[in-house]
């Protein structure tokens, strides 16, 4: 291997390091924002689930006011039945009366069935209750663990940053400003292996010239084809 290319290989293995700091560190909103959604998602089913419940609640007492009702109009028509004169008179009531106990009827019946869906949805209200303390319980440890990532990411990259600044010293200037316009030309690996009679990077077949070069070592050898600066493992 070419002396000059060790550090600059370890400011690589920098590089690397950095990318991937960064690239997690970029990560951590998205892993927030899906922790205050997962709560958030708990609270509105609960939410949900007491509107359902008021809302039945609601319902029957509002069918009770109506059987309420139905029972003085009952009331009503059973007085003036006794004290009706004519028999046009009396079955006429008789026909409201049993319109009247019919209505009743088919009104409790209702309040029946909402009884048992109030004690249904009592259940799903308890449920719900639960699952919202145990969402609010992992959003609390989870904002505890991205915390602490943050922190220790920041601390990370930024002795990542330092090291790199320094290992910039112990390369050749001119061998830096190479490896540079590489990387600004979005090609993560900059220095590669000789693999197989190719490049390690863009794979391609490399001439028996730049193989001879990058075996001896006496320079720098580089791809042909996408300019990668290449060594041979030992």
């Amino acid at each position: 291997m070419h002396p000059d290319l060790p550090p600059l290989l370890d400011l690589q293995e920098l590089d690397h390091k950095i990318g991937r700091l960064r690239s997690e560190f970029v990560q951590l909103p998205v892993a927030k924002r899906r922790v205050e959604e997962a709560f958030e998602e708990a609270k509105r089913k609960l939410q949900e689930a007491k509107q359902a419940q008021q809302s039945t609640e609601l319902l029957r007492r509002q069918k009770e006011g109506e059987i309420e009702e139905l029972r003085r109009r009952l009331a009503r028509y059973q007085a003036q039945q006794m004290q009706a004169r004519k028999n046009e008179e009396y079955q006429a009531l008789s026909h409201e009366i049993l319109q009247v106990k019919g209505e009743v009827e088919r009104e409790e019946d209702e309040v029946l069935l909402l009884l048992e869906k109030a004690d249904d949805l009592q259940i799903g209200v308890k449920q719900e209750e639960r699952k919202a303390e145990e969402a609010e319980g992992d959003a609390r440890q989870k904002r505890r663990e991205l915390a602490e990532k943050e922190s220790r990411l920041t601390s990370q990259l930024a002795q990542a940053e330092l090291d790199r600044e320094r290992k910039k010293g112990t390369v050749e200037p001119t061998l830096l400003a190479r490896y540079q316009k590489l990387v600004q030309g979005h090609r993560e690996n900059a220095i590669v292996p000789v693999v197989h009679g190719g490049c390690g990077g863009c794979h391609m077949k490399l001439t028996r010239q730049t193989l001879l070069r990058a075996e001896a070592a006496a320079e720098l050898a580089s791809c042909e084809n996408c300019g990668r600066i290449l060594f041979v493992a030992q």
